[in-house]
């Protein structure tokens, strides 16, 4: 299967010391953790898993080990394993280890404080569950210097995962497994090459999750109207901060789709061209971003009529002396403590499952400077995608059109792309459109979410339940499939 594939590393290898699969008791029912594996059994609800944490060593062509890559692993007991849908995930950064999509929101326990406890909204339910982290995060290590130059790229990040997800399905028979890929963020491009390049490997993919990172299409071919359709966003956002109208206030599902249709009419137009217009013409455009952003017309450039995501952040309370957060525009307040649950997560891993090895970056010591170090490699870096990059619309350099490609060589293969609505990042109304610009038969194959959060929306309680409802009955299943 890997020789199928011009892009994987090399054949990887289970390191000694974790190097087994989860053995299966009365007929495949009940699943744990092999006894050389870090491991514990527990229950969720009245469903029995095991909860695993282990290492992958990566090799190259030449057999040289490149990486040790770190995994926790929930398998549930349930009738026919083999058959089980199981979904690889992570999050993004680049440089991010698995914490936020793990214990914030799908893992069997999340944080509540600063504790660990039971999650009523675990996907795992509806697929076993293998989050992992990266080269250089969490337990996960380069072997050297140099092997960590090498991974630290868009490229061989995507190479090094498909091989992990290779080897791991292989060693534990799961070959034939119902297979997801859930990113969030940048990990949305890691889940969308790694897809593409598990396919040409010969492995099925049964749908990919992209979560607040959009659909990765390459360069966009109509800028101007994605960048017109984050207006949405921006208008919840102002609606949230009491910044409109009383009379867009009172009713704000109708100024929502009033601000999206003013987009399409008369932003994108005027964004396509705006050496067209002329002085009355963007005098009544400026008036209406007022309108629909809050900012006050001064701050909005009457030559280029955009305004990008750091403007808006920067400029809707700059009389308060705020700015805007970055992953929920409804936020001026600094992060809450970060560390917070650090200590219920190392113990987790040493006392509960066991796991006695290297330390975690992050929490044990200092998070490793990837995303300095990180070469966007997939496309050139240009002037101008720097400077959109600077401007906050995101990498620096274009994506590779990954979701058309594997789409187009996996016709059965479903993707689900999850937004929140107060991100500075992404655009609900956006990826909208993008997953309409698809050819007919693939863009009926992607169903677009928006939820009243930010970039981790799960984070708002409500929007918690929802998001794991969703993502449940794209695996085929349903919470009360464990009733």
């Amino acid at each position: 299967m890997l020789a199928k594939s011009k892009h994987l590393l090399g054949t990887a290898l289970f390191i000694a010391a974790l190097a087994a699969c989860p053995q299966a008791r009365a007929g495949g029912a009940e699943r744990s953790c092999a006894s050389d594996e870090a491991g514990a059994s527990a229950q969720l609800g009245r469903l029995d898993y095991a909860a695993c944490a282990g290492t992958i060593a990566i090799s190259d062509r030449q057999g040289a080990t490149q990486a040790d890559l770190f995994y926790t692993a929930y398998f549930a007991s349930r009738p026919h394993p083999e058959t089980r849908p199981i979904a690889f995930v992570w999050n993004g950064g680049p440089g991010a280890d698995s914490r936020l999509l793990q214990f914030h929101a799908l893992g069997p326990r999340t944080l509540q404080g600063t504790q660990l406890a039971d999650n009523p909204n675990s996907i795992l339910p509806a697929a076993d569950l293998v989050f992992l982290d990266p080269a250089g995060t969490g337990f996960s290590r380069a072997t050297s210097d140099t092997a960590a130059k090498k991974l630290y790229s868009t490229t061989a990040d995507s190479d090094i995962t498909a091989t992990f997800i290779l080897t791991f399905l292989r060693n534990r028979g799961l070959a034939g497994s119902p297979v997801y890929l859930v990113g969030e963020s940048f990990g949305t491009w890691r889940a969308a090459s790694v897809a593409e390049t598990l396919i040409e490997a010969g492995q099925p993919v049964a749908g990919i999750v992209l979560v607040s990172g959009g659909i990765p299409m390459g360069e966009e071919r109509d800028r101007s109207l994605m960048r017109a359709l984050t207006l949405p966003n921006r208008t919840a956002t102002a609606l949230a901060l009491g910044k409109l109208d009383p009379a867009l206030s009172a009713r704000p599902a109708k100024t929502l789709a009033e601000a999206e249709k003013w987009a399409r009419d008369v932003w994108y137009p005027a964004l396509a061209h705006p050496e067209a217009l002329d002085d009355r013409t963007r005098i009544q455009v400026v008036a209406g971003l007022a309108r629909y952003t809050g900012l006050a017309p001064a701050a909005i450039d009457r030559q280029t009529l955009w305004v990008s995501p750091r403007d808006f952040r920067t400029k809707l309370l700059a009389s308060e002396g705020k700015t805007l957060g970055i992953f929920d525009m409804r936020r001026t307040a600094p992060p809450a403590n970060e560390t917070a649950g650090n200590a219920a997560i190392l113990d987790f891993y040493r006392a509960t499952l066991g796991y006695r090895q290297g330390q975690y970056a992050g929490i044990e010591i200092p998070e490793l400077p990837i995303g300095n170090d990180w070469q966007y490699d997939q496309s050139p870096i240009t002037t101008e995608s720097l400077a959109r990059a600077m401007a906050g619309e995101g990498p620096p350099s274009a994506s590779q059109p990954w979701v058309l490609r594997a789409m187009e060589k996996a016709p059965a293969m479903r993707v689900m792309v999850a937004t929140g609505l107060y991100d500075s990042l992404n655009g609900c109304a956006a990826n909208r459109q993008a997953a309409a610009d698809f050819p007919r038969a693939l863009s009926e194959r992607i169903t677009a979410h928006c939820y009243r959060g930010g970039h981790m929306m799960y984070e708002e309680p409500t929007v918690a339940v929802q998001f794991a409802s969703d993502l449940s009955a794209f695996m085929g299943n349903s919470h009360s499939s464990a009733k």
